[in-house]
């Protein structure tokens, strides 16, 4: 891995005490390796020169200098010793003609602070050219409290004068790029030495080879890429810093071929930078200020030197306080656009759980209000009679504005109406326009300025349309047009699907009313009462119940429940329905029509789960025979209380075929059976039997009452003041008693 070149007196440390002078020169593949093989070296030599005293900061300096030259100089190295036991000259050599830059004391700067240990524990350090176009970084040290440091050199000075006094083969030219804030030079210049620092770290760690070809691209161009450019603001910064100036006049001289490197060097930054957004090799991404630092300068030396190459007078510099400004309002922009992207986003998931053209409303109008800025807006929808306007939702209007837009008809010369009937959206951006186009605005909304009305648009169709008041005037721009005509997209889709919806719901709920029995026919010596309603504002479901009269006097009464709402509940209910009066009418016994039903679930393959309360009663007798198929007990009313039936409720049709069992009870002239559906009962949060035990409180004393005051009873323990969020269904069979 390493190829060391032999140790070679002469040609180096010139006049430095101590006759004898050794040099290593070293060929390695990792920097790391070059820095320990070099540090070893160095070591050995001062301790044989019998310098043991200062062994350490000997292998302390050679280490700094040659890390220094591994990041920021070029192969191949060379280190070198001489000297005696009181006094030790260390030298390191590299290719690269770049002066190093000793950067201000900084808590966030990881690197240069080598520079700093070596001034710390050396009597004095230098930098020369060494004659082939690289240079040499020197450093003395001395042994003994009593000596005096004669070597003091002025590194500023040698450092500020370094530049001046560079050969250059190629010509150069001068780029004024203005003043920027020395603090932020500084602190820009520092995450670059970091960047640097750690991408050097990389490369040296794989020094196998792992590193991939574009990788070890972008490492080189980041390290080694765009150095004269880099430097010199460095310094110049650095200057500015120590004269405690706050801004910087930076001036660059610089080849043609900068042109090229900067560019590079630009795409590599931000390549750098995805790596680190990605938690990729790097850490350190970019701040904002910075990124757009580097943009503004870099592309100003590129635009500049080519113009300047060409024979052109540039262009000058826009100050950077100019594209900070510029920037500001770009990402202004980009905000509000973002915002409303993320609105529409907000919009789209909302309107994904609409219903009703209510809820559409409440989700669009209020949103669009919120990000226009809007002092209100509405959404307005041909009435059945297609002559009228209806307005689900509104936000910001008063009622008589609402009111005066429900008479408001289709053909009148208003915004919303006029963009309903033509499907042409109305912008309105100043009250001389308003007054001119729609002069009956004054008398409707005296305090509008201006206003935008769209048309909700599917295909050919027209649905309805979406207006928004302002009481100012507003010029409504392309990307505030784009915005509102994205919602109206957004408004008519779903709009368009809510129609769906209700349609579907319609004929999901006309199949349920014309499977339920219309009426329940007259049993004697009971009173029969029934409820059925579907879930507010939902789809039908599949709640059912049957009251079927046998050939023989005897009655079938049954109350089921499937999972789930829409046109595949209903569809399930009415196949079920069917499919137990079948079985009833052929064997009436509840457990026979059960386990016979089980049967058609296996072959029909029926995806619903569905439950069912089978009961079979003899008027005569006034015993009830119940079978369950998991569903809820039925409640025995009596003159002593209310009570849940002991009925063993098996599984839900559609689970596993159990073993289907019934169970006879007597009822005394005067008491009830109640049954039920879980939509009574069901409460978000609390336990069922919570529920349950409300109806039983609610039946409780009531024995001698109808069959309909019982289902009122039951019916009210379950009001919450709202709509029910599943279907409900009540069945009450009454033996009467002696009074009829």
């Amino acid at each position: 891995m390493t190829n060391a070149g032999a140790e070679r007196a002469g040609g180096c440390c010139a006049g430095t005490p101590g006759a004898r002078s050794e040099c290593l020169e070293i060929e390695a593949e990792g920097g790391a390796l070059v820095v320990r093989t070099g540090r070893h070296f160095v070591q050995r030599e001062v301790v044989s020169r019998g310098a043991t005293a200062f062994a350490d900061d000997a292998a302390l300096v050679a280490a700094e200098l040659l890390a220094n030259a591994v990041q920021h100089g070029a192969p191949p190295v060379t280190v070198c010793v001489a000297g005696n036991a009181e006094r030790i000259r260390i030298e390191v050599h590299d290719a690269s003609a770049r002066t190093p830059v000793r950067p201000a004391p900084s808590t966030t700067n990881m690197t240069g602070r080598g520079l700093a240990l070596v001034e710390a524990v050396s009597a004095g350090w230098g930098v020369d050219r060494d004659g082939r176009g690289g240079k040499l970084v020197w450093a003395e040290l001395e042994a003994g409290p009593g000596l005096t440091n004669d070597l003091s050199v002025d590194v500023d000075g040698l450092l500020a004068a370094w530049h001046d006094e560079e050969p250059s083969a190629e010509q150069r030219y001068t780029v004024v790029l203005g003043d920027v804030p020395t603090d932020l030079l500084i602190a820009a210049k520092a995450h670059i030495d970091n960047l640097v620092r750690e991408l050097s770290l990389a490369r040296d760690a794989s020094e196998g080879g792992d590193v991939p070809e574009h990788l070890a691209t972008l490492i080189e161009t980041v390290v080694d890429g765009f150095g004269d450019a880099r430097d010199a603001i460095k310094r110049q910064a650095l200057a500015a810093a120590q004269r405690a100036e706050p801004r910087t006049l930076l001036t660059l001289h610089l080849p043609t071929s900068a042109a090229e490197a900067g560019e590079a060097y630009l795409a590599a930054l931000d390549e750098a930078d995805a790596y680190s957004r990605a938690a990729r090799l790097l850490t350190l991404e970019t701040p904002p200020a910075h990124r757009l630092f580097r943009q503004w300068y870099v592309e100003a030396v590129v635009r500049q030197l080519r113009e300047l190459a060409a024979g052109r007078r540039p262009e000058p510099v826009v100050p950077f306080e100019t594209r900070l400004l510029e920037e500001m309002q770009r990402l202004a922009a980009l905000q509000r656009t973002t915002e409303r992207a993320a609105r529409l986003q907000r919009v789209t998931a909302a309107l994904a759980r609409a219903r009703t053209p209510e809820d559409v409303a409440d989700v669009v109008v209020s949103e669009g209000v919120a990000a226009l800025g809007a002092s209100g807006g509405g959404l307005v929808l041909p009435a059945p009679d297609e002559e009228h306007l209806t307005v689900p939702g509104v936000v910001g209007y008063g009622e008589q504005l609402v009111d005066a837009l429900r008479e408001e008809r289709l053909d009148a010369p208003l915004p919303a109406a006029t963009a309903l009937r033509t499907g042409e959206a109305v912008w309105l951006e100043s009250r001389d326009e308003r007054d001119r186009r729609f002069p009956a605005l004054r008398g409707l909304e005296a305090a509008t300025v201006s206003m935008c009305a769209v048309p909700l648009t599917v295909g050919e169709r027209t649905l309805g349309a979406l207006r928004f008041s302002f009481q100012s005037r507003r010029l409504f721009d392309d990307d505030e047009r784009s915005f509102v005509l994205a919602l109206a997209a957004q408004t008519a889709q779903t709009l368009q699907r809510t129609e769906l919806y209700a349609a579907e719901r319609e004929a999901a709920l006309e199949l349920q009313r014309a499977l339920l029995p219309a009426g329940v026919d007259t049993v004697p010596g009971w009173d029969i009462s029934a409820h059925y309603s579907p879930a507010g504002g939902q789809a039908a479901g599949g709640d059912f119940y049957d009251v079927l009269p046998l050939p023989d006097g005897r009655v079938v009464a049954v109350v089921g429940d499937v999972m789930g709402r829409g046109v595949q509940a209903a569809a399930a209910m009415a196949q079920t329905r069917t499919v137990v009066r079948a079985y009833a009418i052929a064997d009436p016994d509840p457990a026979a029509v059960l386990t016979r039903v089980d049967s058609f679930f296996d072959s029909l393959d029926v995806a619903q789960l569905v439950t069912l309360l089978y009961l079979l009663l003899d008027p005569a007798q006034g015993t009830v025979q119940i079978a369950s198929a998991g569903h809820l007990c039925p409640l025995l009313v009596q003159e002593t209380g209310t009570q849940e039936l002991d009925v063993d409720g098996g599984t839900p049709f559609g689970v596993v075929d159990g073993d289907r069992r019934s169970v006879t009870v007597a009822l005394a002239p005067g008491e009830s059976l109640v049954m039920l559906t879980d939509g009574l009962v069901e409460r978000r949060d609390e336990d069922i039997d919570v529920g349950m035990a409300r109806v039983v409180g609610a039946l409780d004393g009531s024995a001698g009452c109808t069959a309909s005051a019982l289902l009122r009873r039951a019916l009210a323990s379950a009001h919450t003041g709202g709509a029910h969020e599943d279907d409900v269904t009540v069945l009450v069979l009454r033996r009467c008693g002696a009074e009829g």
